[in-house]
């Protein structure tokens, strides 16, 4: 089953390693669900690690499928350091391997994001960087280090060591508020099916575990030892998916757009995202399409979380890969006409390709008229096919 037919919202991150290294296993963990493929660099040698990214990119390409790669960087092994002594040679691999996310371990505060940041413009990059909160400092730091990052993950395994387990539950819950209402990606991780590494059924307890994680608002789940070492890496995945399929099928029951998320801005390009969740909902669309050139408009409709699944439409793959973790949104490649009547027969055709949208069907669209680049997008059209 494609993803495109599955209509899943949450995405999926699957962490590379001696169980999922192969040619054949990536394929059948593309073929299952995985949207992002997580690389470790705290294991294995920066050649392996090539070699993974090389074989990621080659299945997706094989498989026409969209997915991003996150590079994991080693951190910190003390409270304090150099930020390039401690980064410098992975952001360098990163960069040099066209990584599509990077992750930062045992950051504490907005200021070492923002030289992590500073490293990667010396270096011509823009990639986005995406903060574990793994500690009580950057837990107590995160509104600042949301502000400077471009997403986070909810580490909860290094957590609970540091701030204590029974903590977890509330700080991956409030941690996920605070990244919905900046519009960042949330990534919420560690033991979501760990039994799987050897069974190849999860506990009644992991799956609810994940099924209140889709309803917390993560914008992707992450399988780590499940699939690096373990038993069922495929089967992991496949699992994942249908945890996910079934709590979206609650969360869907009856569902609005959200309404008056907290700290949202009064320009044109959020109130066109904001908008067109509500019409969609209004005139029950089968999709939006957002054509978009940097990704932003994708990102800003993802945050007001619409029941439909969200097109986005960009002529630059480095953007539609980075939008693979994303909630809800389906990165599409394409080169957008100037024109109005070009970028509605452009609409119908992507949500007619992708199986989403028939004739007779309704679909709304949000666009830049005239095209001005990224930050543009002035225009929503109801279009029935």
């Amino acid at each position: 089953m494609s993803e495109i037919k599955q209509n899943r919202h949450v995405k999926t991150v699957c962490t590379l390693g001696p169980a999922s290294n192969s040619p054949e296993v990536i394929r059948k963990l593309l073929l299952g669900g995985m949207d992002i493929a997580r690389l470790n660099l705290n294991y294995g040698t920066l050649e392996s690690h090539s070699q993974l990214i090389e074989t990621v990119r080659s299945q997706s390409q094989e498989l026409k499928l969209t997915k991003g790669i996150l590079l994991d960087l080693p951190g910190f092994k003390k409270r304090t350091g150099d930020i390039k002594a401690v980064f410098g040679d992975h952001l360098e691999f990163a960069t040099s391997h066209g990584a599509d996310f990077i992750a930062l371990s045992f950051i504490s505060s907005a200021q070492q994001v923002g030289e992590v940041r500073q490293l990667l413009t010396e270096m011509k990059s823009d990639i986005p960087i995406i903060v574990k909160i793994e500690r009580a400092k950057s837990l107590e730091a995160s509104e600042a280090i949301l502000e400077v990052c471009q997403g986070i993950m909810v580490a909860r395994g290094d957590l609970a060591a540091d701030i204590s387990i029974e903590k977890v539950p509330m700080a991956q819950k409030h941690l996920i508020k605070a990244a919905n209402r900046a519009g960042k990606p949330v990534i919420t991780a560690t033991q979501m099916l760990e039994s799987m590494v050897r069974a190849n059924t999860p506990t009644r307890a992991e799956a609810t575990d994940v099924a209140n994680a889709v309803l917390d608002g993560s914008d992707a789940l992450m399988l780590s030892e499940e699939t690096t070492i373990g038993a069922h890496p495929v089967e992991g995945v496949g699992m994942m998916v249908k945890i996910i399929l079934e709590a979206e099928a609650e969360l869907f029951d009856g569902h609005l757009p959200r309404e008056g998320v907290p700290g949202i801005s009064a320009e044109i390009n959020d109130a066109t995202a904001r908008a067109a969740c509500h019409i969609a909902y209004q005139v029950q669309a089968k999709a939006i399409i957002a054509f978009t050139t940097g990704g932003t408009t994708a990102l800003r409709v993802s945050k007001y979380r619409p029941a439909q699944p969200i097109l986005a439409v960009t002529p630059n793959e480095r953007v539609a890969r980075r939008l693979a973790l994303s909630w809800g949104v389906l990165p599409v490649i394409r080169i957008a006409p100037p024109e109005l009547d070009g970028i509605l027969e452009l609409a119908v055709q992507v949500a007619v390709d992708k199986d989403i949208a028939a004739k007779g069907d309704i679909l709304v669209i949000t666009a830049g008229i005239p095209p001005t680049g990224q930050g543009g997008t002035n225009l929503i059209k109801v279009h029935k096919i």
